[in-house]
């Protein structure tokens, strides 16, 4: 099973930490067996790896310690280099002491601890300096690293944020307009048609549980989008009866397919504001799923209408519009289109295109495939 982000970068850090720590270990005890094997008194490498151990296992978490607690930036270069150098000839000093310290127990004979000690510092302070910046310079470099990283992290979640919250305000710029419209339209049955205008609004009622129900979800299957449809279609088919058709061509193996929550509603409800909406002929409208290549195609067109301006002029004034083209670049980004263009010899139409994806095994709902 795969480690969480979190826990991956926690284990890369001490993976890190320890394999300065061990490098530090190794070169300190090949330069002790080395300086001891050039006098001809030199005990096994495990001897020396043992006492590196022990005295870096002190000195270098202090080492980085300080270098992390008192970092040498812009702002504190003044006071942190000072410190640093301070500290560096101390713990170099402390650590050479005890290996003299050791070398002179175990072959007093060749010398005093005096002399040894000097000796030690004379041949290996520069060795010792030099590791101390070594871990120095490292752990700045894994700040820096960390800093950046933690960075990255937060801009992707303040990325993801900001793209849920614009997601979100597209939903409620969308629902709005939606139940004012519907609404509208079972006013003008009220007195003409009580039992029209009863029929739209239990049919209202049962188009906003559909959506209440997937509020929180980007994508659905197309089967339960156009359940959703078919509600908003029934809804209309009872406010302009014989003057408007709806067909609606759709192959149930495309069913299965992720497709944007409640993405159809909005064009099928400017076919019918700016076709039969406008105009006292009748009209039809349709609606189609097709498949080019890894490609699904939804379709929406009217037969009675045509453009009054440029597409994208028309994207810019048209709530539905400008709501379906928002939300389709939030989900797929370039991997998206949504076009607008005329058909002959009339007619509009209105295309999406995203990327062919199948959703897990759900609830699927035949669409209403027969012309009514």
């Amino acid at each position: 099973m795969a480690l969480p982000l979190e826990q991956r970068n926690n284990a890369a850090k001490r993976l890190v930490i320890i394999a300065g720590w061990a490098a530090t270990v190794l070169l300190f005890a090949s330069q002790w067996y080395a300086y001891d094997a050039g006098h001809g008194f030199s005990d096994p490498l495990v001897f020396y790896l043992g006492w590196s151990c022990y005295l870096w296992g002190i000195l270098t978490p202090l080492a980085v310690w300080l270098a992390w607690r008192y970092p040498i930036q812009p702002g504190t270069w003044k006071r942190a280099v000072p410190l640093h150098l301070l500290v560096s000839i101390l713990l170099t000093t402390i650590q050479l002491s005890a290996e003299a310290s050791i070398a002179w127990l175990r072959h007093s004979e060749d010398g005093t601890l005096t002399a040894m000690l000097a000796h030690y510092l004379r041949q290996h302070m520069q060795i010792g300096l030099l590791t101390y910046w070594f871990l120095l310079g490292a752990t700045h470099f894994y700040r820096i690293y960390d800093q950046d990283r933690k960075r990255q992290l937060r801009a992707a979640q303040l990325g993801a944020q900001l793209a849920e919250a614009q997601m979100e305000n597209l939903r409620t710029q969308l629902h709005p307009h939606f139940l004012f419209n519907t609404l509208q339209a079972a006013v003008t049955l009220i007195h003409e048609d009580p039992q029209g205008a009863e029929d739209i609004l239990l049919r209202l009622s049962e188009l906003l549980r559909v959506s209440l129900d997937e509020m929180r979800t980007h994508e659905i299957q197309l089967a339960r989008e156009m359940e959703f449809l078919g509600h908003y279609i029934d809804i209309q088919q009872r406010r302009f009866d014989a003057r408007l058709r709806f067909e609606v061509h759709i192959d149930p193996t495309f069913l299965d397919c992720a497709v944007p929550t409640l993405i159809l509603q909005p064009l099928v409800e400017n076919a019918v504001r700016h076709g039969v909406g406008k105009h006292k002929d009748t009209d039809v409208i349709t609606v189609r799923a097709f498949q080019e290549q890894e490609r699904l195609y939804l379709e929406v067109a009217n037969f009675s209408s045509s453009l009054e301006d440029t597409p994208e002029r028309l994207f810019s004034r048209g709530v539905g519009l400008s709501n379906a083209r928002g939300r389709l670049e939030q989900l797929y980004g370039r991997e998206q289109s949504l076009r607008l263009f005329n058909l002959e010899p009339t007619g509009v139409c209105v295309q999406i295109s995203i990327p062919m994806r199948r959703l897990p095994s759900g609830q699927n709902v035949p669409p209403k495939a027969v012309t009514v």
